[in-house]
């Protein structure tokens, strides 16, 4: 789902390329230098000695619009670049949001205020804490809760609620101890902080989903917004950008720093301890204990970075394992130089057989690949697809079970998909229409307003908004059609904006409850929206087909995330029966990981979907109960056949 769901497709690892997901880009552009300034005295910085204080710049996916940003370097701190608290704070609101920042010291404690809410660090003890992070966010959108789930710019003919009032219970806030736990320590100067760039951006821009930006020894590069141009995700052409953020000054270096390497040991730990969604069913206290505990703590220490290639690997790979954990870029910003010719190298070759990306030689080979798979014995697929159950050379196992059941169940899937079969469709047959699409999503791109320009054709594969109108208009004019099944058996998930959209159109009135947790925040949200699912501008209970069609909703081992969420909802809510095979999971909202190294990951977050019975919390991730299953393997002749699905809803039909 988006950010929490996708934020890539916000559904499984192996569809992160999918995900639509807006990740809010952290806005840098105020600058404030704190250079030395002359002085008999040597100024103190917790007896450390400045090497240099420059300004560098930061790059937002392009290179000819930058900001710039106070990077300080201390001697006794090898490559490690802080920046001032004050500037920072600043810069990661400025854009988006507006700042409306308060500072205030009280001896040795630096009150940061924003929505009457506090940030408050304290300089003697070493620590961050804050009493409700998503009030000092403040609001995605008007009428919305603060930082809610769909944002401001996925408001697309949809509002928060008139008639049922969103609520949350009362945040309890966290607190970070940057020297006790982590070995961090923050230098005050005069009225200002300094942090380590990548601490900083764990403990204040994690929470905000805006972790994005990566330091290559000179500039500061978002990496995560743009992690599909940079070299590494085999689908990067060469290109400017990429480019130069690997061509930096730790590009020519092949190890870095001790300090380094636990500067990014310890803002990895930071961003994981506040940010993964599991970590009470994993039992995970602290993330250095954890990481220790699992032999990976001495590598991921090492000042080459090739000893963190294991570790990370099956960290994403096996320990999490979940369709939402992965690794999405994994070459390390240090010793680099040889992702420019790799680059360079592998579309050189592409280009001589006629094509400008990997993404488009998969577009045109997969349904070729999975034709022959489809011949191949079962052990031999397995192994193909990395879901054998072998153990590497380690004794390890190569990839964990859930993630194993989830790659076979979508193999199985795209096995049974007749070749041509369309991404996005809506058939009648008889009185049943199957709406069927593979992905959540909206396209936030388009240049008119749905009020301006009504979905068509050309949208059902961009907007699931817009293929659910169009869906619902054919559906009407038929005029015969009683059943409705959402088909989400080839679905892996993806905006959590299109999942309350889509919602509305099963809804009696177009109204929408959305529930989940704020795993660090500790505070349980409900939120309401109202789709226009009629798009006449007004949003009132003429919107919504609840009560006039029966709606069924179809799914197999493959749903995931989204295509996870809709059914549990829909059964929830009582909008409609769950027919097929229980859905794959997936009941965090996807995350990001990145480090000092420049590795980029998508990770369980903390907005965990699911709803509140009394004092008790039930996650979406296996909650939901099929209510028609079918029988053995009696799916592999139903899927991808409407024909099949409405006589199987005929036979079947209350």
């Amino acid at each position: 789902m988006k950010r929490i769901l996708a934020s890539r497709s916000e559904g499984s690892a192996f569809r992160m390329r999918r995900l639509t997901a807006v990740i809010v880009m952290l806005c840098l552009c105020f600058q404030v230098s704190f250079l030395p300034t002359a002085s008999a005295e040597t100024p103190d910085y917790n007896g450390m000695t400045l090497k240099e204080s420059r300004e560098a710049r930061v790059y937002q996916g392009t290179l000819d619009s930058v900001y710039t940003l106070t990077t300080w370097e201390f001697n006794e701190q090898p490559d490690v670049p802080y920046v001032p608290l004050k500037d920072y704070l600043t810069l990661l609101f400025v854009e988006t949001y507006n700042p409306n920042l308060d500072f205030a010291w009280d001896g040795d404690v630096l009150l940061v205020t924003r929505n009457d809410a506090s940030l408050r660090i304290d300089t003697a003890v070493q620590t961050v804490s804050v009493n409700d992070m998503t009030a000092f966010l403040g609001q995605n959108a008007a009428g919305a809760l603060p930082d809610g789930i769909v944002e401001k710019e996925e408001f697309i003919a949809l509002r928060p609620s008139a008639k049922n009032e969103s609520s949350q219970t009362p945040a309890q806030g966290f607190t970070v101890r940057l020297k006790d736990d982590y070995g961090v320590e923050m230098i005050r100067v005069e009225d200002d902080i300094l942090l380590p760039f990548a601490v900083a951006q764990a403990v204040f821009a994690a929470p905000a989903m805006r972790a994005v930006f990566a330091y290559n020894g000179d500039d500061y590069y978002d990496i995560v917004s743009s992690v599909d141009s940079i070299y590494g995700t085999m689908s990067a052409a060469p290109n400017p950008y990429a480019t130069k953020w690997y061509s930096g000054s730790f590009a020519s270096r092949s190890e870095l720093s001790e300090e380094y390497a636990k500067y990014n040991y310890a803002a990895m730990c930071i961003l994981l301890d506040l940010t993964y969604g599991h970590k009470a069913e994993k039992g995970i206290t602290s993330f250095d204990s954890y990481l220790d505990e699992h032999g990976m703590k001495a590598p991921l220490l090492s000042t080459d970075p090739k000893d963190d290639v294991e570790p990370l690997k099956k960290l994403f790979g096996v320990l999490f394992d979940s369709g939402h954990d992965s690794e999405i870029l994994s070459p390390s910003i240090i010793d680099s130089e040889g992702a420019i010719e790799k680059a360079e190298m592998i579309h050189e070759i592409l280009s001589l057989i006629g094509y400008d990306s990997i993404s488009e030689l998969s577009e045109d080979w997969s349904p070729i690949i999975y034709a022959v798979l489809k011949h191949l014995p079962k052990d031999v697929i397995q192994q193909v697809s990395g879901t054998a159950t072998d153990n590497d050379e380690n004794g390890d196992p190569a990839v964990g079970p859930n993630v194993s059941n989830l790659v076979a169940e979508m193999l199985r899937l795209q096995m049974l998909k007749p070749l041509g079969f369309k991404s996005s469709s809506v058939t009648i047959v008889g009185d049943t229409a199957v709406i069927y699409f593979e992905g959540f999503k909206e396209d936030l791109t388009r240049s008119e307003s749905f009020y301006t320009k009504l979905p068509t054709k050309k949208d059902l594969d961009t907007s699931s908004f817009g293929l659910f109108y169009y869906a619902f208009e054919q559906i009407k004019k038929d005029g015969n059609v009683k059943n409705v099944v959402i088909d989400l058996s080839n679905n892996g998930g993806g905006s959590a904006a299109a999942l309350v959209s889509t919602l509305g159109f099963l809804s009696n009135d177009g109204e929408v409850r959305i529930s989940y947790r704020d795993l660090l925040n500790d505070d349980y949200r409900e939120e309401y929206y109202h789709v226009d699912t009629n798009l006449d501008g007004s949003f009132d209970d003429e919107d919504g087909y609840g009560g006039q069609y029966k709606f069924y909703v179809l799914t197999s081992g493959s749903s995931y995330s989204c295509a996870n969420a809709f059914p549990y909802f829909a059964q929830l809510e009582g909008l409609a029966t769950v027919i097929g095979e229980k859905p794959g999971g997936g009941d965090c909202v996807v995350a990001y990981y990145i480090d000092a190294y420049g590795h980029v990951g998508g990770i369980s977050g903390f907005k965990q979907l699911g709803n509140m019975d009394g004092d008790t919390f039930t996650s979406d991730e296996s909650a939901t109960v099929v209510d028609i299953p079918f029988e053995g393997s009696e799916g592999d002749g139903i899927y991808f056949r409407p024909d099949k699905i409405a006589q199987f809803v005929k036979d079947h039909a209350a």
